[in-house]
């Protein structure tokens, strides 16, 4: 008995694709996201600090892609159904390593502003600001983590995540 309940707790596993070796990359913007940042993944929405920028370019098709006159930075812009990624890569065109990652969400729908503040160090920077004409935002800027919010109007004075950006 204790054989076939192991081999049906195998065979479940290996099925339902469960891998406790296998950490998820951060993605979206949630508050899951921003601990894993916080606790040190260098890696936002596929792309991971310090990896080839053909680890990107293999997953996302047709960036717009520029670069700084003097050739030492390129920068690869995706757009993706949540929002846009920007990869900034050293090197050469389509051969450096990633040194910032930003990633815009379309959607204004993470965290609310304190929520984060919570989650981060007590060194960090943080910033908001309301105003009734111009609208409401606000950052927390902890180490090379940054993290942007706002608000869907003027009126509205819950800011949430929008943009995250990280960096070498």
């Amino acid at each position: 008995m204790k054989r076939l309940c192991a081999v049906v707790l195998v065979a479940g596993l290996t099925f339902s694709g469960i891998n406790a070796g296998t950490v998820e990359a951060a993605s979206g913007n949630s508050i899951q996201n921003v601990t894993e940042l916080q606790h040190g993944d260098q890696s936002l929405e596929g792309a991971k600090l310090g990896n080839s920028i053909q680890t990107v370019l293999k997953d996302n098709k047709k960036p717009i892609y520029s670069y700084k006159p003097d050739g030492s930075e390129h920068y690869y812009e995706f757009k993706k159904d949540n929002g846009v990624l920007v990869v900034t890569a050293d090197g050469k065109k389509n051969d450096g390593k990633i040194t910032r990652i930003s990633m815009s969400y379309n959607d204004t729908n993470g965290p609310a502003y304190k929520e984060v503040k919570k989650h981060v160090s007590d060194t960090a920077i943080t910033r908001e600001h309301y105003n009734n004409v111009t609208g409401n935002f606000g950052y927390v800027q902890d180490n090379e983590v940054s993290y942007q919010f706002s608000s869907s109007s003027p009126s509205d004075k819950n800011i949430k995540l929008y943009r995250i950006d990280i960096g070498k």
